[in-house]
């Protein structure tokens, strides 16, 4: 995966110059989430653009329905690059619609993704998330066509993000980066990029929470972003993962809090994988070594400092613990079983382990 990659306060100003030199004549399309509207760089960045086409997006998650949508809006349009300016949701509309143009007939359409949010990594994943509420199920598209050709990362635009969706966010970061080292299906590259992703993240949410015009601090967690999609893009998720869909799904928790709800909990069961219990194919000491890592890129000595660190980082941010929502333990997990994603993980885990993992210390 070959990405252009453009960082730093004040990156988005060099959308032009960015959409000049793609090598196709179609017209531009924009694509935003419906809650950029409001934001002044939102208008901004369309006014350096040139000729193109603009759309919104409706908010919720993406569904087949809603990318299926904006493959016909850019084939009856003839749209072609797409420029995608948005959280997680907007970026995996984008590239999943782009993509669905070839059943068209069309061909590929370039995407720039242009995150304003510091934690999903979509904009650098060959695979888009999508949601389907009536089954209540989260299905995961992959496919090299979904990897964004361009990345713009501008800390400025996570700047109208409240500080609990800020916090979400870079709690989808810290997981994405701790399960992606941990992962049975990770190698060197997704553990560096992964406990690059934590170290990045832990370092810097308190700093934007105290300061959020810490654009230093901002610009970390964009990376933190960045580093745990490519962990993921080669590692992918694990149980923490499983355990936030139908969290997300059946009970509104935003993911990235869904995430956060059982990652120091999954992070002291993982700590304890035996040979007799280890799924990685490395081996428990293996494990027990990325473990021993990720705890120092929390800025912790061991492990059990290490998880008292992320609740006191969800509690900073105001994030609610699990017990607080009234959920089903029991329901939660058997859905979660239901997914792959709790197949990666290094320690081997029941339905009963599941729940534990949620109800520890609630």
């Amino acid at each position: 995966m070959s990405t252009t990659v453009c960082f730093g306060p004040g990156a988005a100003l060099g959308l032009a110059q960015l959409a000049a030199g793609i090598d196709d004549e179609r017209r531009l399309l924009v694509l935003a989430g419906h809650s950029a509207t409001g934001h002044p760089w939102l208008a901004q960045v369309r006014g350096l653009l040139p000729a193109h086409v603009f759309a919104t997006l409706p908010g919720g998650y993406p569904t087949r329905e809603s990318i299926g949508r904006i493959t016909r809006l850019m084939v009856d349009l003839r749209t072609g690059p797409v420029i995608a300016i948005g959280g997680g949701s907007v970026l995996d509309t984008a590239k999943a619609a782009a993509a669905g143009t070839r059943r068209h007939g069309v061909r590929r359409c370039p995407v720039t993704a242009v995150p304003t949010t510091p934690g999903t990594g979509a904009e650098m994943t060959p695979f888009a998330t999508v949601w389907d509420p009536a089954a209540r199920r989260k299905e995961s598209y992959q496919d090299t066509d979904l990897a964004p050709d361009a990345v713009v990362l501008d800390p400025e635009l996570t700047r109208t993000l409240d500080a609990n969706a800020l916090a979400g966010m870079v709690f989808d970061a810290l997981a994405q980066g701790m399960e992606a080292a941990w992962s049975t299906r990770s190698t060197p590259e997704s553990i560096a990029h992964g406990i690059g992703a934590v170290s990045l993240a832990a370092g810097n949410l308190e700093r934007v929470l105290a300061d959020p015009d810490d654009m230093a601090a901002r610009g970390s967690l964009c990376l933190a972003g960045f580093y745990s999609g490519r962990a993921i893009a080669i590692a992918h998720t694990t149980v923490c993962h499983a355990l936030s869909y139908p969290l997300t799904l059946n009970h509104g928790v935003p993911h990235g809090h869904a995430c956060a709800m059982t990652l120091a909990a999954a992070l002291r069961h993982n700590a304890e994988t035996t040979d007799d219990d280890c799924q990685h194919p490395l081996g428990a000491a293996h494990v027990r070594s990325v473990i021993d890592r990720v705890v120092t890129a929390l800025r912790c000595t061991d492990v059990e400092q290490a998880a008292r660190r992320l609740d006191e980082l969800m509690a900073v941010a105001g994030l609610a613990r699990f017990g607080a929502g009234g959920y089903d333990a029991e329901s939660i997990a058997t859905d979660a079983q239901h997914y792959d994603r709790a197949d990666n993980n290094p320690r081997r885990l029941d339905r009963n382990q599941l729940i534990a993992l949620l109800q520890e210390r609630a």
